[in-house]
């Protein structure tokens, strides 16, 4: 029991000690893998190797509880055990929404039985309800006791509206499930919970008409750990006609200043699970063409990383590492590669140290 609590101390200090610090992460998907061509367990051990603080993964539900009540964790059980070996440090999404279209990953055996209109709170559901609840469940109940997850995300982007029906999820079905979260964790890891951001005036303007409450106060109200995603450029096709909504550095620190301050006001730290670093070309679910991308290259989120360093912001997940090991296999292209590789190691020279 004694030997129980002293581990419980040490690891409640580590988690803490990791939290306050600067870190570097990405995410990491076999989902986009797939739509890439990609050997995913490869192209995992190499995003490992570019040793990154902390990676970002999902418990993607679709693919573990193909058939109701059988749960397989082989992938996931994979993932985190390459993580631990290469002592890198886990954030685990859990939920009905993990990151990468289409954004939610229902088990097929249940939408079949669900009819989810488009724009509906699919947490209105009852059988989605218990569904995810049963799953998160055993999610956390398999991985409690995995000392290399420091966080638990719970859902991503749940008060936003995506995927191809807009579906969203309410406040207060969120708030059960960061509750069934925190009830099963005896190791008492903070909760994340992340909203989109949008620093283009245009896409702002436009999301007053759907949400009475922007989902990023949202977040920060209902969060131990508030994080945002960020894209400073965003492409679209609008009724066959390809749009991209830009921003400039100004406007994007302007913008993003405010959720900085407020999430200090509250005494929390705003984390950054998604900061673009691949292209969000109009029309393109991936950008798979050797030509250069309009949305983003290589030489701009070096520089999106140093404005959200200037707002004191300590973790940020560069979003994209899939894309950079796709250019380098089928374009021979390394620029996105070291563009991370860069930044990495300019943190490990050169830390700051960011307050609450």
């Amino acid at each position: 029991m004694k030997k129980k609590a002293v581990f419980f101390l040490c690891f409640f200090f580590m988690v803490n000690r990791m939290l306050c610090a600067e870190n570097i992460g990405t995410t990491f998907s076999q989902v986009q893998c797939g739509y890439l061509g990609l050997d995913w367990r490869e192209t995992y051990q190499e995003v490992l190797d570019m040793k990154f603080d902390i990676i970002r993964l999902g418990a993607y539900w679709n693919r573990i509880e193909k058939s109701r009540g059988e749960f397989d964790f082989g992938e996931l059980d994979w993932q985190i055990k390459k993580a631990r070996e290469k002592n890198i440090r886990v954030l685990l999404t859990v939920g009905m929404k993990a990151p990468r279209w289409p954004e939610y990953f229902i088990p097929d055996w249940l939408e079949k039985e669900t009819s989810l209109r488009s724009g509906s709170a699919v947490s209105d559901k009852p059988s989605v309800r218990r569904g995810v609840l049963i799953f998160i469940r055993e999610v956390i109940n398999r991985y409690k006791d995995e000392n290399i997850i420091i966080a638990w995300q719970v859902e991503n982007e749940p008060l936003s509206r995506s995927g191809p029906k807009d579906l969203w999820i309410r406040k207060d079905f969120l708030q059960n499930e960061i509750d069934l979260v925190k009830e099963l964790d005896d190791m008492d890891r903070p909760v994340v919970v992340n909203a989109m951001t949008y620093a283009n005036g245009f896409l702002r303007f436009l999301t007053r008409f759907i949400y009475r409450k922007d989902p990023v106060y949202e977040t920060i109200d209902i969060a131990r750990i508030p994080a945002i995603n960020v894209y400073p450029a965003i492409g679209h096709e609008i009724l066959k006609n390809k749009v991209c909504f830009w921003t400039n550095s100004g406007e994007r620190i302007k913008y993003l200043r405010q959720f900085v301050d407020y999430a200090r006001s509250e005494k929390k730290s705003l984390w950054v699970t998604e900061l673009q670093a691949e292209p969000w070309e109009p029309g393109e679910l991936v950008h798979t063409r050797e030509e250069k991308a309009i949305t983003c290259g290589a030489e701009n989120f070096p520089e999106y990383f140093n404005e959200l360093r200037s707002l004191n912001i300590g973790t940020i997940f560069l979003w994209g590492s899939e894309y950079w090991i796709f250019r380098k296999k089928r374009f021979h292209d390394e620029t996105w590669i070291t563009a991370a590789m860069d930044i990495i190691k300019e943190q490990q020279q050169n830390p700051l140290s960011p307050g609450i």
